[in-house]
C-alpha cells in the first residue's frame, strides 16, 4: 500500500487528510488474473485503482481486440461513459495480472471529488495524464515507425516483456505480431 500511496502523491501531493478521506470510501477487492473488470457493453458503476498488478483497456474491431492503454500500480482503471455519463462505454478492461484493486462507486467518487478540492484536483490531474497519454499514442501512431514505437515503450516501461502477453503489445503498437516478432529479432 505504501508504493500505491507513494504513486498516487507523484501524480497531486494529497495531504493525509484527503487521502484518509479517500480511502474511507474505497474497498479493496481481489480479482484473478483474466478477469473482465469492465465491459463495453455494460454501464460501469465502479470505478477501481491498481494497488499492485497490470491491466489492459481494449476494444473489439472486426473479431479482433485492440489494446489502447496499459496500466499499473497507482493508476485508475474506469470507464469514461460509466463515470461521467452513467452509460456503458467502449472499453473493455482485462487484467493481466492478479490484482489488488481499490473499489469505489462512480457516485462516491464524484461525491469526494465535490467536497474536496485536494481530491478534485488529484482526480483532474490523473484525467490529464489520461489525455496525455491518448494524446501521444496517436502522435507515435502518426509519426513514428512501430520499431521506434516498440523501442520507446520497452524504454519506458521495462517489464512491461515480463507482464504482457506479446499479441497485447502488437495490438497496442497497432502492428501484426509477425511484425512484432521480426521488430524484436533485430532488437536481441
Amino acid at each position: 500500500m505504501r508504493k500505491f500511496i507513494e504513486k498516487i502523491r507523484n501524480v497531486y501531493p494529497l495531504s493525509d487528510k484527503a487521502l484518509s478521506l479517500f480511502l474511507e470510501k474505497t474497498e479493496r477487492a481481489f480479482y484473478p488474473k483474466g478477469h473482465l473488470l469492465i465491459r463495453s457493453d455494460v454501464t460501469a458503476r465502479y470505478s477501481y485503482f491498481i494497488i499492485s498488478g497490470y491491466a489492459r483497456g481494449f476494444f473489439y474491431k472486426e473479431e479482433r481486440d485492440v489494446t489502447i492503454w496499459f496500466a499499473s500500480s497507482g493508476m485508475s482503471l474506469l470507464s469514461m461513459n460509466g463515470y461521467m455519463f452513467g452509460s456503458a462505454g467502449y472499453e473493455n478492461i482485462e487484467l493481466l495480472e492478479d490484482c489488488d484493486l481499490l473499489k469505489i462507486s462512480n457516485e462516491s467518487l464524484n461525491g469526494l471529488f465535490e467536497e474536496n478540492i485536494e481530491l478534485a484536483n488529484w482526480g483532474r490531474r490523473m484525467s490529464d495524464q489520461i489525455i496525455l497519454e491518448l494524446e501521444k499514442l496517436v502522435m507515435e501512431r502518426c509519426f513514428i515507425s512501430a520499431s521506434e514505437r516498440y523501442h520507446l515503450l520497452i524504454k519506458q516501461e521495462p517489464e512491461i516483456l515480463q507482464k504482457v502477453p506479446l499479441r497485447h503489445i502488437a495490438s497496442y503498437l497497432g502492428i501484426s505480431q509477425v511484425s512484432l516478432s521480426r521488430i524484436r529479432a533485430g532488437v536481441q
